[in-house]
């Protein structure tokens, strides 16, 4: 099961598709070794078990295991190594400021509609019609000449203010948690200036953007969701190159703070590298710092302004500073530098292959499980790719051992995931067709 979950998530299946392939795929069935007569699965069979993975953070682990039996297998070389940061979305909506609060209202009403019937009709008639509109409806509404957008989102924040202040002393209506959200929403949206309800020019990127998914945050360059620090092996002399840490996070965290917790995630693993090439927002000196005490050489631009001229650099981090930025000036630094591009393919294969980018869950903890298992399918599909390019067998000439027994169920339950039309010298798994019923 826990094979066929990680399956699931390499190949993007809802929970339905999952067990059907588990029932009727032969290729599905070969990889997991349970044979193709008699096999059932119920759906939610299914979804028991993504929910355990969820709940005992089990991804994590998954991740750890294969990739250090994929690097012990094909023999990886870790003193090298890129790390990088890319960007990826939730199943939510792409909501703006106006639709944030009226979403929030909508909601808070529906429940107080549900649970506080009495409640919800002593409020206004107008005022239910006009909130209670569909949320689809809510969307497509546009500013018009006679209400422009200035006075729509304006209304909306009033709106948010007049129902956290009418049941603010209920002790049962404001443990919901949709007056709860808000409540947050306007804390982060707005503020109340002499008694005036206002919008806050820059509410910043620690703010909630959806109540659907209450963990996504926002960045002003990469847009709203979360992100996901990547470090990749990028030894030339490595048959493949593999993922090596995966550390998901929102997207308001900054990327140079997450250099420490890789670098201690890397350690940790026994796969601590030499060498450790980053662009230009993992650069500070408090990051060249904390690698060189670990014995790392961090190889990335320097981050912050240049000094202006004729101004020597008086501080011993300014010092530094600027022998880095002569280095930076080598023709040597610029070819040891030139292995941090491969990283960009890597974060726009996963992005096609295992379909990373866009996500069909939300929520922190189903979002971080699931960028950790599709990450786990990466390496997989990387390294059954190699394998199939120079034709080798796992365990050739080897001695079998705990690891290489993980090792060989891996590269099997990879291989069978590849599409080998253009091996002829593989098996080539055949898919069965589902029986249909009878129409009588």
């Amino acid at each position: 099961m826990a094979g066929l979950v990680v399956i699931a998530e390499m190949r993007n299946w809802t929970s339905q598709e999952a067990a059907e392939a588990y029932m009727f795929d032969s290729s599905v069935q070969y990889a997991l070794n349970v044979g193709h007569h008699a096999v059932e699965l119920s759906y939610r069979t299914v979804e028991r078990y993504q929910r355990l993975f969820r709940e005992k953070e089990l991804a994590q682990e998954v991740f750890e295991r294969v990739t250090k039996a994929l690097i012990d297998e094909f023999e990886i070389e870790v003193d090298k190594q890129r790390l990088d940061s890319t960007h990826l979305f939730s199943n939510m909506a792409n909501l703006t400021r106006t639709q944030l609060m009226r979403v929030c209202v909508r909601r808070f009403l529906v429940q107080l509609k549900r649970h506080w019937n009495c409640e919800y009709h002593q409020l206004d008639a107008e005022f239910r019609d006009r909130c209670m509109v569909s949320e689809k409806r809510a969307f497509s509404q546009k500013a018009s000449e006679s209400q422009p957008r200035v006075e729509l989102r304006q209304q909306a924040a009033e709106d948010l203010l007049m129902l956290i202040d009418r049941f603010a002393n209920h002790d049962r209506i404001v443990n919901m948690n949709s007056y709860k959200a808000m409540v947050r929403v306007f804390q982060e949206q707005c503020e109340v200036v002499d008694e005036k309800v206002t919008l806050r020019k820059k509410p910043g990127g620690r703010t909630m953007q959806n109540p659907s998914d209450p963990n996504a945050t926002y960045d002003g360059h990469k847009g709203k969701g979360y992100q996901v620090q990547i470090a990749e092996t990028c030894n030339p002399d490595n048959p493949v190159q593999l993922i090596t840490c995966a550390i998901p996070q929102t997207a308001a965290d900054d990327d140079g703070e997450a250099l420490a917790p890789v670098v201690e995630h890397l350690e940790a693993a026994d796969l601590k590298p030499n060498e450790l090439l980053a662009d230009t927002l993992y650069g500070s000196d408090s990051n060249q710092q904390l690698c060189e005490s670990k014995d790392i050489e961090l190889i990335a631009p320097v981050r912050g302004p240049k000094p202006k001229k004729g101004l020597p650099p008086k501080t011993d981090a300014q010092k530094r500073l600027a022998a880095r930025r002569e280095m930076e000036q080598t023709d040597e630094w610029i070819q040891r530098y030139k292995l941090r591009a491969g990283i960009e393919g890597t974060n726009s294969g996963t992005k096609r292959k295992v379909e990373l980018g866009e996500l069909r869950v939300r929520g922190k903890s189903s979002v971080f499980n699931v960028v950790l298992l599709k990450l786990t399918g990466w390496n997989i599909f990387r390294a059954a790719a190699a394998m199939a390019y120079k034709g080798k067998e796992p365990n050739k000439g080897r001695k079998v051992t705990s690891t290489t027994t993980i090792s060989t169920w891996l590269t099997t339950f990879g291989r069978l995931l590849l599409d080998y039309t253009s091996y002829t010298h593989r098996w080539r798994p055949q898919k069965m067709k589902t029986p249909t019923l009878c129409a009588a």
